[in-house]
């Protein structure tokens, strides 16, 4: 016979983890650093580590085709080494957050399974910036970390944050009551409109497109034009939309947000 202390006790036990989505340079990490009792997971800790390791500058944006081909094994070796780590972190039944991007809805939404099969509680917490505020973010990320902290290429954070965007709805309604949405973007507190997509691009994006990548095929050049194209489509029909105002009426303040999350690792 279960009785109402155990049920309690498992409730009170059960383990916890906190799933972070945003575009980088949307300040996802400041909405954990108060948290004492858990574990901080983020892959770039090890991307980072082996980008320094290979002499590799952390400021992305401005690499070359060798430094870009350094980083990418640089990301793969971080990646082969973050997925036993997690994992031996889950079959533990320890608390942690993922400080990650959750663009790719696919393992996201595995991953929260894997929990859930195990008795974790999960929160998501949604972050959300324009993509200006994203990319200016990231082209000063390095300077204002003083070379400790990483640029991405701007292309890279410009795909991202379609990606986390375009994932909005379908995290909402995952994550249900278990889902956090914050606007980190003082322009769009104010209600300011968002910059059309070209004066983004060549601001942001055309100053830091590499001019040593090797010459592509017909059919190369074909695919890259329309998957471009695709984004960009993207891109535009969410600037827009009403989307921004959807976003912003479902979203809690920071300190709410703060507070959501204090709350669920006490």
């Amino acid at each position: 016979m279960i009785r109402l202390r155990d049920i309690i006790l498992e409730q009170s036990t059960n383990p916890k983890a906190l799933i972070l989505a945003g575009a980088p340079g949307a300040g996802k990490s400041s909405f954990i650093e108060d948290v004492d009792n858990a574990l901080i997971l983020n892959v770039d800790d090890y991307f980072i580590r082996n980008l320094k390791d290979a002499g590799v500058s952390l400021d992305l944006k401005n690499a070359d085709a060798e430094a870009r081909s350094k980083a990418a094994k640089a990301m793969a070796a971080a990646n082969k080494e973050f997925r036993p780590f997690i994992r031996d972190i889950i079959l533990g039944k320890k608390n942690f957050i993922l400080d990650g991007t959750a663009a790719s809805s696919g393992p996201t939404l595995k991953l929260k399974k894997e929990l859930g099969d195990l008795g974790y509680d999960i929160l998501m917490v949604y972050v959300f910036a324009s993509l200006e505020k994203a990319l200016d973010r990231n082209e000063t990320r390095f300077q204002r970390s003083q070379g400790e902290d990483r640029s991405l290429s701007p292309a890279i954070v410009l795909r991202t944050w379609n990606s986390i965007t375009t994932n909005y709805d379908l995290y909402k309604n995952e994550f249900g009551n278990n889902f956090v949405s914050v606007v980190n973007d003082k322009a769009l507190k104010k209600g300011e409109p968002l910059k059309d997509l070209k004066t983004l691009v060549d601001k942001y994006i055309d100053p830091y497109k590499p001019t040593d990548t090797k010459p592509k095929t017909d059919k190369e050049i074909e695919r890259s034009k329309k998957s471009k194209e695709e984004l960009n489509k993207q891109i535009n029909d969410f600037i827009n939309s009403d989307k921004v105002e959807d976003i912003k009426s479902n979203s809690v303040s920071k300190d709410e947000a703060k507070s959501r999350v204090k709350q669920f690792f006490s």
